[in-house]
């Protein structure tokens, strides 16, 4: 099997930072190397870090950037791939990154993405988004996929460097890009596929991983991925609404199966929320620029 490097960004990482970092040490794959790169800290992080970690690397707050950073970690790695995962997630098994890895280790791909799972207790939209876009069966993307850039990036959610592994001399041609502030992890994919190289995604290659957003964190996060889809010029794919509306009857079919009634008037507002701002962030330049700060907040 090749050596393995994990880069994982860090700010004030939280209780289950500790648990991902000794799932990753209890990981089959022989030689792992794991990279923290902090951006200022101020709770326990950076000691956990330097206990468990082989390398932990200190930025100042102010110099954070989702690409930036990584490329930071990723410069740092000595192994043959490096894997980018975050803080909060948690590898589901001990053959995790063996999963992850396996299909680069192969040379049957030199990307590949990782199932993600809502943690326990998430609310059942967070749970659904994770169960509707990380499939159960393998996919595999080349650059026949990247023809319409807007529907690359819509119908493959999963490429999400939340759980990602790509052979070391590929991120070494195409890094993440400086210019991209967020979907650094799309924007990194969807180049990969178009120079030729193949990407696969791995649903047995699982990490718990969830954001408890309330509706205005939701908005925020939202708004500036509508931003981002327009920094790396991804129109709307022409079947955008149909496929969201799709996507909600199908959740609120599922919650009437579960019986959780009464999660639906909530589940509403949150979708609502959802394609209200991701809209709007595509539409930012329309919006003064003092409503634009305020909304990307």
């Amino acid at each position: 099997m090749v050596s393995v490097t994990v880069v994982i960004p860090t700010k004030n990482a939280g209780e289950r930072f500790e648990t991902t970092l000794e799932r990753i040490r209890q990981q089959t794959v022989e030689s792992v190397e794991v990279v923290v790169v902090d951006s200022g800290s101020s709770d326990g992080t950076v000691a956990l870090a330097e206990a468990l970690a082989d390398e932990v690397i200190e930025i100042d707050p102010d110099e954070f950037h989702h690409g930036r950073t990584r490329n930071r970690g990723a410069r740092a790695a000595t192994g043959d791939v490096v894997v980018f995962t975050v803080q909060d997630a948690i590898p589901a098994g001990d053959e995790w990154l063996e999963r992850l890895v396996g299909p680069i280790a192969d040379g049957d791909a030199d990307l590949t993405y990782g199932n993600q799972i809502a943690h326990h207790g998430a609310k059942p939209p967070d749970r659904f988004f994770y169960q509707y876009f990380y499939p159960d069966e393998p996919v595999t993307l080349d650059r026949s996929d990247t023809a319409d850039k807007a529907a690359f990036y819509l119908d493959n959610v999963f490429l999400s460097d939340v759980n990602c592994a790509v052979a070391a001399d590929v991120w070494e041609e195409f890094r993440f890009r400086d210019s991209v502030s967020m979907s650094e992890d799309k924007d990194f994919a969807y180049r990969v596929a178009a120079a030729g190289n193949t990407i696969r995604y791995c649903p047995d290659a699982a990490v718990y991983h969830s954001h408890d957003y309330d509706l205005r964190s939701l908005f925020a996060r939202r708004y500036r991925d509508g931003k981002a889809m327009c920094e790396l010029d991804a129109r709307d794919s022409d079947s955008f609404v149909y496929d969201g509306i799709r996507y909600v009857a199908q959740e609120h079919a599922r919650l009437v199966r579960e019986g959780k009634f009464r999660w639906i008037p909530y589940t509403l507002m949150y979708e609502m929320t959802y394609f209200l701002s991701l809209t709007a962030g595509q539409h930012h330049r329309h919006l003064p620029r003092p409503i634009d700060h305020i909304l990307s907040r």
